[in-house]
């Protein structure tokens, strides 16, 4: 846990998003710490480390944006951004995710680009873990209830 609290961003990214990742230049006043792995599931991770920094956060990068859409259904990938958020099989209570957040002093939020599909959050160190844990379950298994694809294809 003391390991989790001295990274304060995470950025996860799969390796196809672009191609390889490449660490920033680094100036020699940055205290920044960088640091590059990949998980046994091949999730290529960049970890950012600052002292100076009081908060935790996290993004996940997606090779699917609004350009993925098919002819026939454009705007799923935007649907699926939307759903995503709306509960999953270990934390079914769609307000779950959004009140941990707020609790622990943080935010979420997500966007659908052209190529590209991004979902961050922000939370205070100390929440960071049961934050990841939550977060990460909306791509091992997100709920999709139907109960909210009507709502959500309108967003």
């Amino acid at each position: 846990m003391k390991l989790l609290r001295s990274f304060v961003i995470l950025f996860t990214f799969p390796l196809f998003l672009f191609g390889e990742l490449q660490l920033p230049d680094k100036h020699p006043l940055d205290e920044t710490e960088y640091k590059q792995f990949t998980l046994d599931n091949g999730l290529k991770v960049i970890l950012v480390s600052n002292p100076k920094y009081n908060i935790s956060a996290a993004s996940m990068n997606v090779k699917v944006g609004s350009l993925s859409d098919p002819e026939d259904a454009q705007g799923l990938a935007h649907f699926l951004e939307h759903m995503l958020f709306l509960g999953t099989e270990k934390y079914p209570d769609v307000e779950d995710y959004k009140t941990y957040l707020s609790n622990n002093g943080g935010y979420s939020n997500a966007y659908t680009a052209e190529d590209h599909t991004n979902y961050l959050f922000e939370v205070i160190h100390e929440a960071y873990e049961g934050a990841l844990d939550r977060f990460s379950q909306f791509f091992i298994a997100p709920a999709f209830n139907p109960e909210f694809t009507k709502r959500e294809g309108n967003a």
